[in-house]
């Protein structure tokens, strides 16, 4: 990191390389599809570049990147949830379409899909990335105690989410 810092783009480079793959992944499974992935992954390293002098020396880089990754896959959903909210309040009541009940039984992973996204981001960097607890507060920057709530907050909602299903 302190190479990237210096502004090396052999290190960036290497460290694009190194994890670039998982954290592409781990964003397309946040933002729902590849092409917000990749322009949040492009954004995600302009980040990383720019803050690379901020990094604490001797701390784990693996979830520093996802920190990153998921603050900006959170504010892409705020983002959207805003338009959301300003094209709703522009349709008239008599005409906006009737909500749509989720199908019966839905695979799991559109369950995680659909999970708030403070649930979603902890399956995910647990059981996609196998994060530890801890490096996944890390990445978060929420208490550990934070992340062990969400993970049984999450598979509390799975769980009745495939009761309710059967």
């Amino acid at each position: 990191m302190a190479a990237v810092a210096r502004g090396d783009e052999r290190a960036l480079g290497s460290l694009v390389e190194r994890h670039g793959a998982r954290i592409h992944a781990h964003l397309t499974r946040l933002a729902g599809n590849v092409a917000d992935a990749d322009d949040l992954l492009q954004e995600t390293w302009v980040r990383v570049a720019r803050g690379a002098r901020s990094y604490e020396t001797g701390r784990p880089v693996r979830p520093w990147l996802f920190g990153i990754a998921s603050n900006l896959a959170r504010d892409l959903h705020r983002r959207r949830a805003v338009r959301i909210r300003a094209a709703r309040a522009s349709v008239a009541p008599e005409r906006q379409p009737p909500a749509v009940r989720p199908l019966e039984q839905l695979a799991l992973r559109e369950r995680v899909a659909r999970l708030p996204d403070r649930f979603r981001e902890v399956v995910l960097l647990r059981f996609y990335e196998e994060l530890s607890e801890a490096e996944m507060a890390e990445a978060l920057g929420v208490p550990r105690g934070t992340v062990k709530s969400r993970l049984h907050g999450a598979i509390r909602e799975l769980k009745r989410g495939w009761e309710e299903g059967h």
